[in-house]
């Protein structure tokens, strides 16, 4: 195990500089925290590069681990406590923290559901969706551009690890989710214009289930190359509901219905 005592290495300093977005791409590595999050991880087919545990953690980090295998590729570093709240991202880390290489190995699911984020902004909403869609076994999340970074520190901790346990695709000119259609997914959107509610679907389908930016709904793109569209009834005569809220919602009857018919 390595030591590092100087704020000044400089593997601390470029540790510190993955905490910024472009850092993140530029290097294809992203911070993860705590010890749970870091169990699944491992036990992930991510890679992980590094593992940073702060002296006062040590023991604790050797017993929990001390049943999961940790490549021999992964570098362990143990650092001073001070050092460690500078690469910290947390007000009050739990003394464990990894650098985990961005996934390049997308596994493709060929039916199901999948669930679209079209430029969800709040971190917090994304990191629910993705964990609401692994919980619900879908075939994987889909990002369209201009939805916030998957790798921010907040959406993350929102995942609760859910990150390492379903397919994310980052679907910028939305070429995948239209090969999808193309081999005969049919892409839902939410709408005020229409008489069908979303429990009218049939999940046993393969479909697409977008959910849209929290102000402004589904991206006119996306709306007007979607095949069904459906409403959430709200009798309580609220305006909307909250975007994660509304994924799970929807998610969730698909999971209803195919508990029915199996």
């Amino acid at each position: 195990m390595q030591l590092i005592t100087s704020k000044d290495n400089n593997l601390i300093k470029e540790t510190k500089k993955l905490k910024e977005k472009k850092y993140r791409n530029e290097k294809g590595l992203f911070i993860i925290e705590g010890f749970r999050f870091l169990e699944e991880a491992l036990k992930s087919s991510f890679s992980i590069e590094s593992i940073f545990i702060s002296e006062n953690s040590l023991s604790k980090f050797e017993e929990y681990f001390i049943d999961i295998h940790i490549k021999k590729e992964t570098k362990l570093i143990q650092v001073t406590e001070g050092i460690f709240k500078t690469i910290s991202c947390t007000d009050n880390p739990q003394g464990v923290l990894a650098l985990v290489k961005m996934d390049s190995k997308k596994v493709h699911k060929d039916k199901g559901t999948y669930v679209l984020v079209d430029k969800i902004q709040d971190p917090g909403n994304l990191g629910t969706i993705i964990r609401t869609a692994h919980a619900a076994e879908c075939s994987g999340v889909i990002l369209t551009k201009g939805t916030v970074d998957l790798y921010n520190e907040k959406t993350l901790r929102s995942t609760m690890g859910s990150i390492f346990n379903i397919t994310i695709i980052e679907d910028l000119d939305l070429s995948f989710t239209k090969g999808l259609k193309d081999n005969g997914y049919k892409l839902v959107c939410s709408s005020l214009d229409t008489e069908y509610n979303f429990y009218d679907i049939d999940f046993n389908e393969n479909l697409i289930i977008s959910v849209g930016n929290e102000g402004n709904g589904i991206s006119e793109e996306l709306y007007n190359i979607s095949d069904i569209k459906v409403k959430i009834p709200m009798p309580g005569g609220a305006e909307s509901l909250n975007a994660a809220v509304a994924a799970s919602i929807m998610i969730y009857e698909g999971v209803r219905q195919k508990s029915i018919n199996s």
